[in-house]
């Protein structure tokens, strides 16, 4: 269990009726020691991208796939991710969000499953039951990668301006209620 091997959980944190849910991976050690989401140098990163599409912290919600440090840092395995999904959405549907941001491989898979890749789904809207999935880069890979940092700052430009554009979901089609 996750739970025994952190110093602290870490619980989503930000403006609960947000349009925006932004989900990361899980904590890093940074995350363990404050119990605060995204605020080593990925968080600094993930803040500079929302100021350039006008958007602040504050506004939104920023949480985990997972909310424990795993053991040693490693990644979490995937009866642990299994163990955690539920309260991810959970936390989504009292949110009512009208986009889920899923940063990185890792949480996209949590939504899409792992035939996707972020780097052929990032950026775009994905009509869901409640809400519209939105991938997009993680900060964390784009500070191992710089050549991606203009892939991720016009990703955060493009959530600006879909969310300008006040997107509604259409119900797919479907048998009427008979009562």
């Amino acid at each position: 269990m996750l739970c025994h091997s952190r110093s602290r959980a870490v619980p989503g944190e930000g403006d609960p009726k947000t349009e925006a849910v932004f989900v990361g991976q899980g904590p890093g050690e940074n995350e363990d020691a404050s119990g605060r989401p995204f605020v080593g140098r990925a968080g600094d990163l993930l803040n500079i991208f929302l100021e350039a599409a006008g958007i602040l912290r504050k506004e939104v919600w920023i949480t985990n796939v997972t909310r424990c440090l795993p053991p040693d840092g490693r990644l979490p395995l995937a009866v642990e991710i299994k163990a955690c999904i539920p309260y991810l959405l959970e936390e989504i549907d009292i949110i009512k969000p009208v986009v889920v941001c899923p940063l990185g491989n890792m949480a996209l898979h949590c939504f899409m499953g792992k035939s996707e890749k972020i780097k052929d789904v990032r950026g775009k809207p994905f009509p869901q039951r409640s809400y519209f999935l939105f991938p997009m880069l993680h900060p964390a890979a784009v500070l191992r990668r710089l050549d991606l940092h203009s892939h991720a700052q016009a990703d955060f430009l493009n959530l600006r301006k879909f969310l300008d554009s006040k997107p509604k979901l259409i119900p797919p089609p479907g048998q009427e209620s008979l009562f």
